[in-house]
């Protein structure tokens, strides 16, 4: 876990010698070395909560809402996997690193302590190209709107079940 800001800073400084030297990349690698300093700060303020026992309290989702406040325009950043590999060759180390840093037992119960840590990490694993994504990281599959109906069988060979587009019946 201490070498995490290391790792992350040591990446900041392999992308910053590439913005310096192609200019038609320079927008897009200032954005992402901006960005990896907001994910470095952030998960060095949780590893501090998480080691003090100060985790805050989960806020509730904010999934579904609409936002009425206008919001500045982000930088797109690209969507393909190891995109950022494919710019900055001198990247690559630093996805295993990282990887590597995921099989310490500090780490492990870290990210198992503090899930918010595992969406911070999400989008750098993707941009470095770790394949398959570390499963302390893997978004975890989400739970469907409605409970799934179970079917029955009675004993008249009638399959009896509920919900949409699910009612079967023998003939």
């Amino acid at each position: 876990m201490h070498h995490l800001s290391s790792i992350l800073t040591d990446l900041q400084a392999a992308i910053a010698a590439r913005a310096a030297r192609d200019r038609a990349l320079t927008l897009l690698l200032v954005a992402v070395w901006g960005r990896i300093a907001r994910m470095r700060t952030r998960l060095e303020r949780l590893i501090a909560l998480w080691r003090a026992g100060k985790l805050p309290a989960p806020r509730p989702s904010c999934a579904g809402r609409t936002s009425t406040a206008p919001r500045s325009p982000r930088m797109k950043f690209p969507t393909a996997p190891a995109w950022l590999i494919a710019r900055v060759r001198d990247a690559v180390p630093f996805g295993t690193q990282l990887e590597h840093m995921l099989t310490d037992e500090e780490c492990a119960a870290f990210l198992a302590a503090v899930p918010q840590a595992g969406r911070i990490l999400r989008p750098l694993f993707h941009m470095l190209g770790v394949s398959p994504m570390p499963a302390a990281v893997r978004r975890q599959a989400p739970m469907p709107a409605y409970p799934r109906p179970d079917a029955m069988v009675a004993a008249t060979d009638i399959v009896i079940a509920s919900g949409p587009l699910l009612n079967f019946s023998r003939a």
